[in-house]
């Protein structure tokens, strides 16, 4: 299942109280099944703080909805759970 969470260019995550966090508790993270909810929410911050740089971060989820994320990027490999939907979403809204 594709769920969307909102992340800072200071690769903080959006949490459910609208704080931005560090992502370690999948609990607290803002998570919505949908990409329109997710961009209203980002455009509800950017009209709060006109400096910030967020992106919309497409990831799948597990069995109880919350983001599956590596904690640990140096561990990572070259494939990532989550993928940013912003390209995405620029090339879909244009056509």
């Amino acid at each position: 299942m594709k769920i969307y969470i909102i992340k800072s260019h200071d690769e903080s995550i959006l949490g459910k109280d609208f704080e931005w966090l560090d992502g370690a508790n999948g609990n607290l993270i803002f998570s919505t099944p949908h990409r329109d909810i997710a961009l209203n929410q980002l455009i509800e911050l950017n009209a709060k703080d006109i400096n910030l740089r967020a992106q919309i971060i497409e990831c799948e989820a597990d069995k109880k909805g919350r983001p599956i994320m590596l904690l640990d990027s140096a561990a990572a490999t070259n494939s990532e759970p989550c993928s940013s939907a912003l390209e995405d979403s620029i090339q879909s809204d244009a056509a």
